[in-house]
């Protein structure tokens, strides 16, 4: 019990305002005035994907976290995008888009303190630029956009 509490401490509030905006607003536009059980379960996903992350690298003692690589990033990315597409999952979408939110603060928050992603790209061999840096991590946001965009059809 104290590492479920220590783990929902862990995450900025934030962090978990911004992923609770978003997924009031996505619940919105999605199902306007009229929540259903798929409802229920995309913020049942939501949710656990807030805290998937931060609960796996709790509950393994990851550090450095390999969540927190472009590696993972990209590969996440790749899943993510099937999922959203062809899954009629509620809880799945709303899983993967709460972790593609959840990867998107964590590297806004490095940038805005780093000035740089340099530690997600320790996996790539040699460094990689900061605008090569910078068009990945927009790209990813768009993806995001996307995704979300095409679970709102």
């Amino acid at each position: 019990m104290k590492n479920i509490i220590h783990i929902i401490q862990k995450k900025s509030s934030r962090e978990a305002l911004i992923s609770l905006i978003y997924f009031l607003i996505v619940g919105f536009l999605k199902w306007r005035l009229s929540p259903s059980f798929p409802t229920l379960l995309f913020f049942t996903g939501g949710m656990v994907g807030m805290y998937l992350l931060d609960s796996a690298e709790e509950f393994f003692h990851l550090t450095p976290s390999p969540f927190r690589s472009i590696v993972f990033v990209i590969g996440f990315a790749l899943v993510s995008f099937f999922v959203v597409t062809s899954t009629g999952s509620m809880v799945g979408v709303g899983l993967v888009l709460s972790l593609s939110l959840t990867l998107i603060l964590w590297q806004v928050s490095e940038w805005r303190a780093a000035s740089n992603l340099n530690r997600w790209y320790v996996m790539i061999a040699g460094p990689v630029s900061y605008n090569v840096q910078r068009w990945i991590l927009i790209a990813f946001i768009l993806l995001f956009l996307v995704e979300t965009f095409l679970f709102l059809r």
